[in-house]
């Protein structure tokens, strides 16, 4: 059981949906009696006034029907209710009488788009044999008209599909309006997809013809405002089709090509293409296309492919064969200069050989050389500018290149290292140190700091330290340090060796042994002697401390 509250809320509710309805037919009343006068205004009339009314009429009519609609809205949301029951009947009386005005009206329409049709195609005619400038304007003046008069068409469209579907709860027989929205909605998808596709290959012509030209002659700059034209009706008769695939949705009636048709003029991806039927129609057609395209373009692209091919095996032929003439012109020349200057100009001469190949074959595939050399050098300076430290270090190798402060297979302390060049490159220097650890440092920490080369030279002197207690006899000591060097085998005899007292300390004398020895056997000089001088001393029975 309702409460009084309750039951009040509903009364007053009820109330408000009547009043509203009341007004919406007293408006209805007021939009027919205006037609009325309209209708009658124009048959009394001739020439402009007469277009013109015809133009208010249309446009009085969709009101109209929109506010039909809104009516049949409100009658359907309140179907159930006791008081809707005389307003079903107005309803029923108004949309068999709506339906009757949009037969009569499809008529008329299509009536006045073949009159336009018939005109148009005279008055293109007509441009070949009079004065072309008057004829073309009246030929773009119809179809403006024409554009207007399907506008229109479609309209009625809407409002006959939305009549059908409301006059079902009004026991209103919707077979022949059914029928009729069914033919008319497809027909009018058919006719914009056309007008989709013609103005979709005026738009290659302008393009083709826009290649040809200067953007900024005169003739370019003709061209880009007839495409951005064109884009503009191209996405116009788009939205158009859109709702033409709506209205054939609401009828039950596939509208996958006409999707279709819509996604690629409108060229982006919606939710349309997660249709798989709209999405297999996508793939078939983007398939043909591609078969089509192969078929035409397969002679010109496998020549062009096989003579890319074909000039990029020679140049690599031909890079090995200017390697191979360049490493042996310098091993026979034998001209001074590091192995890190010998390598660079062995492989920079096989990569400019690939590198002018590579540009030729580009150029016999139709590129153009000039922008792309630009290019790159852009992108080189874009790319200089964020690898400033390897560009450092590249120019710290050519700097080591050009002065070989040191070369492959030399000892050079640097850096706070001490190893052997293993490998140069023009970013790193590969050096192996006595415990056989791999160090890779790059060239521009090498050349910040000083280079020193143990081994550039083939012999190097050595100056070996030792102490000895004041107390210790020193010619002995002196005697034992000289006959240990003149015994050495890795001492060179034949140079300048000495020992002597170096420096007296404060509890020690200090003791230097200066000789010669091959620069590759420095640590073995250093061992032995050492060695040597220390048994010496134990067998006189000396305590000393050696220091290089």
């Amino acid at each position: 059981m309702l409460s009084v509250a309750q039951a009040s809320n509903a009364d007053a509710q009820d109330a408000n949906v009547e009043q509203k309805l009341q007004q919406t037919l007293t408006e209805i009343a007021d939009y027919q009696e205006l037609i009325e006068q309209i209708e009658t205004e124009r048959d009394d009339t001739l020439g402009y006034q007469k277009r013109a009314l015809a133009k208010q009429r249309q446009s009085t009519l969709t009101r109209y029907r929109n506010l039909l609609l809104q009516y049949l809205d409100e009658v359907y949301a309140n179907k159930d209710q006791p008081f809707i029951k005389s307003y079903r009947q107005s309803a029923r009386e108004l949309v068999e009488k709506a339906l009757v005005d949009i037969y009569a009206d499809i008529d008329s329409s299509d009536k006045s788009v073949r009159e336009l049709e018939e005109k148009i195609a005279t008055a293109r005619q007509s441009i070949f044999t009079v004065n072309a400038g008057p004829a073309k304007d009246r030929v773009e003046q119809m179809n403006w008209r024409l554009n207007l008069a399907r506008r229109y068409q479609e309209e009625l469209y809407y409002a006959l599909v939305y009549l059908t579907k409301k006059s079902a709860f009004l026991d209103v027989d919707n077979q022949r309006p059914l029928l009729l929205a069914k033919e008319r909605v497809r027909k009018q998808a058919d006719t914009l997809a056309g007008l989709i596709g013609l103005n979709e290959d005026k738009l290659m012509k302008l393009q083709k013809q826009k290649a040809v030209v200067r953007t900024e002659s005169e003739t370019g700059k003709k061209l880009i405002s007839q495409t951005a034209l064109l884009n503009l009706e191209i996405q116009e008769y788009a939205n158009r089709l859109q709702q033409q695939v709506t209205l054939l949705e609401d009828l039950d009636l596939s509208a996958a090509l006409y999707k279709k048709t819509v996604i690629q003029a409108r060229n982006t991806l919606s939710e349309e293409v997660l249709d798989g039927q709209v999405l297999a129609h996508l793939v078939t057609e983007w398939w043909i296309n591609f078969k089509t395209w192969l078929r035409r373009q397969a002679p010109s692209i496998i020549g062009s492919a096989i003579t890319f091919i074909g000039i990029f095996v020679i140049a690599g032929l031909l890079a090995k064969l200017v390697r191979y003439i360049v490493s042996a012109s310098l091993k026979r020349s034998r001209p001074n200069m590091s192995e890190l200057a010998r390598k660079f100009l062995i492989v920079s001469s096989g990569r400019l050989i690939l590198l002018l190949g590579l540009l030729y074959a580009l150029a016999q595939l139709g590129l153009q050389i000039g922008p792309l050399l630009a290019g790159l050098g852009i992108m080189g300076f874009v790319i200089g500018f964020a690898l400033q430290e390897t560009l450092a270090n590249f120019a710290s190798g050519l700097m080591i290149l050009i002065y070989r402060p040191y070369d492959v297979g030399d000892k050079i302390r640097v850096a706070g290292l001490e190893g052997r060049v293993r490998e140069m490159t023009l970013v790193t220097t590969t050096i192996f140190t006595s415990a056989n650890h791999h160090l890779t440092v790059p060239n521009n920490t090498i050349w910040k700091d000083i280079i020193h080369n143990v081994t550039s030279e083939p012999h190097v002197r050595l100056d070996l330290f030792f102490t000895a207690p004041y107390a210790c006899d020193s010619k002995a000591i002196l005697a034992a340090i000289s006959e240990e060097l003149d015994k050495s085998e890795v001492v060179e005899q034949d140079r300048d060796k000495h020992a002597r007292v170096y420096e007296l300390g404060e509890s020690e004398v200090k003791y230097i042994a200066r000789f010669w020895v091959r620069s590759s056997e420095i640590d073995e000089a250093k061992w032995s002697i050492s060695e040597a001088v220390k048994q010496r001393f134990d067998q006189l029975g000396i305590s000393e401390n050696k220091k290089e």
